[in-house]
């Protein structure tokens, strides 16, 4: 251990200079040896460059050495316990390579050629023809949030009309809340669920899901804050999810279609291409 802490000083030293390079010469230094697999010192230079303190670099060098032990050992047990046909991978490795081409090509076929752009009508066509698809499973809702100190003298007048949904009580809520609440938010206007909610109150998701249906509200409290919900859009769950909730992912999905699209294409033309340029040869029976 005490080797590690004084090599590890060492590089924690060496990585504070712009010249590096020149402590470590031509030939790189050893740090450590498993049969004819070596650690070098530059292996670990990268590691200390986001070390705070000198024990931070330590703890990082000394994890290294321990993942880089483990590989090499777990290794070398495979090396010595496996069959001859156990450790056979080339078929494996080829298998590997070919798909990994193949994998980068049609990533490169589809970036050069797909269309990102997608249109509302798009979205709405595809939501409106596939609403099976966006059930609910659980409630979603729109709701106003204020968290007001028990001792304000606002709170008894907010209590009256934090429900009401006219102009006029919704202007004289909005004053109230503003100079007299710690927090007054409607989510930005956002469809919530009752997790999100949950994390406001003092109270858990269960209890906040009950609470919730048209024109729900809560009352509740702890020992430092009153706070008040109401909903003011509500809807079940096993209902289909609104559009503007779950725009992004349909905006995936459309994307996704016109990637399997462009894959498919690939696959014709390649073996259109094969075919007419006489690549590919059936083989008969009795035929070598």
């Amino acid at each position: 251990m005490k080797k590690w802490v004084l090599i590890t000083a060492f590089l924690f030293t060496l990585t504070s200079c712009q010249h590096i390079k020149r402590w470590f010469g031509n030939e790189p230094e050893r740090m450590a040896q498993i049969g004819k697999e070596i650690l070098y010192k530059k292996d670990v230079e990268g590691l200390l460059q986001d070390a705070h303190t000198f024990q931070d670099s330590v703890n990082m060098v000394n994890h290294y050495i321990d993942l880089w032990a483990i590989d090499n050992l777990l290794l070398k047990k495979a090396e010595e316990e496996l069959s001859g046909e156990e450790k056979d991978v080339e078929q494996d490795l080829a298998d590997y390579r070919k798909s990994l081409l193949v994998f980068r090509y049609q990533k490169k076929f589809v970036e050069e050629r797909i269309d990102t752009l997608i249109s509302t009508e798009e979205i709405q066509s595809y939501y409106t023809n596939n609403q099976e698809l966006f059930l609910l499973d659980e409630p979603l809702f729109k709701a106003r949030f204020i968290r007001m100190r028990l001792h304000s003298p606002y709170l008894p007048m907010v209590r009256n009309i934090y429900r009401s949904n006219t102009l006029e009580d919704l202007t004289q809520l909005e004053r109230l809340c503003e100079s007299s609440a710690e927090i007054y938010t409607d989510y930005g206007g956002k469809w919530i669920a009752a997790a999100e909610l949950a994390q406001d109150l003092p109270v858990g998701t269960e209890t906040v899901i009950k609470a919730l249906k048209p024109d729900g509200y809560i009352n509740t409290r702890d020992s430092l804050y009153a706070y008040l919900v109401s909903v003011t859009e509500f809807i079940p769950a096993g209902n289909p999810a609104p559009m503007e909730h779950i725009r992004s992912n349909i905006r995936q999905i459309i994307i996704s279609k016109r990637k399997q699209q462009l894959l498919k294409e690939l696959e014709t033309r390649v073996l259109k291409e094969g075919w007419d340029k006489q690549m590919i040869k059936i083989y008969k029976k009795d035929e070598d």
